[in-house]
């Protein structure tokens, strides 16, 4: 049952334009830092290029997240209007279903981090900063991509709307920038600063002090509270009401 539920959804994936489109956004956007890169960073000292580019390891990720919990968000919507998750339902139980797409909203997610971090190297290394690439860094912000994605998926489930599930989506991760700026010692426990603590990014670059950080080990049972929270709300909506 399960089985059929994947293929069916990996199937799809072949023609997923919501993530083609999701995608060539996150590198664009990422790529747009090159237009506040001063002209001097190419000249400073590898040493100070080196920690004036740290910080961008953060900032990549939150586009990324952004733009991963839209497209979960957007496919899942898409799908639903056009009559694709009412027809699976006629074929298969609600419960594999629902299952089956958190892996693919996850690997789309991952997908359009990938997109965000190669759009913003390559604006570090037109603007001749450079920047080394860090493995560990990439699977953190491919780790937070599907995070964001699950995210964006279960929030598509709750609210159905098309276009406000849309708008919700990023603004419920990227509305923690906002609060940042105001109240530093509350944003930390909102999802996207809770999980970019958790995988350990460099949140000064977000607007958290080092006082008002959280451990990473408490800011990931936030962060992972959060996305869990959202999935067990969303399958429990999604097996309870009408998806037509």
């Amino acid at each position: 049952m399960i089985g059929r539920a994947l293929r069916a959804q990996a199937r799809s994936a072949a023609g997923d334009i919501v993530l083609l489109w999701a995608a060539v956004a996150a590198f664009g956007m990422s790529l747009s830092l090159v237009t506040i890169i001063p002209p001097e960073f190419a000249d400073a000292p590898a040493e100070l290029r080196a920690a004036l580019a740290a910080p961008f390891g953060a900032v990549l990720a939150t586009y990324g997240s952004i733009l991963a919990a839209a497209y979960g968000s957007f496919r899942y919507t898409v799908d639903r209007r056009d009559g694709v998750v009412a027809q699976r339902l006629m074929l298969q139980r609600r419960w594999p279903t629902l299952l089956a797409r958190m892996p693919a909203s996850a690997v789309g997610g991952a997908i359009v981090a990938a997109a965000a971090l190669g759009g913003g190297h390559l604006a570090l290394a037109v603007s001749g900063a450079g920047a080394s690439v860090d493995g560990g860094a990439v699977a953190s912000a491919l780790a937070l991509g599907a995070a964001a994605a699950l995210w964006g998926l279960g929030l598509g489930v709750v609210v159905r709307v098309h276009l406000l599930a849309l708008f919700l989506a990023p603004m419920s991760l990227g509305g923690a920038l906002l609060v940042a700026m105001l109240w530093p010692d509350g944003a930390v426990y909102l999802p996207l600063v809770a999980l970019l603590e958790a995988l350990r990014f460099d949140v000064t670059a977000v607007g958290i002090g080092r006082g008002s950080a959280l451990d990473a080990s408490l800011a990931a049972v936030v962060g992972a509270s959060w996305v869990a929270v959202m999935l067990l709300a969303s399958s429990l909506v999604f097996m309870r009401r009408d998806v037509r």
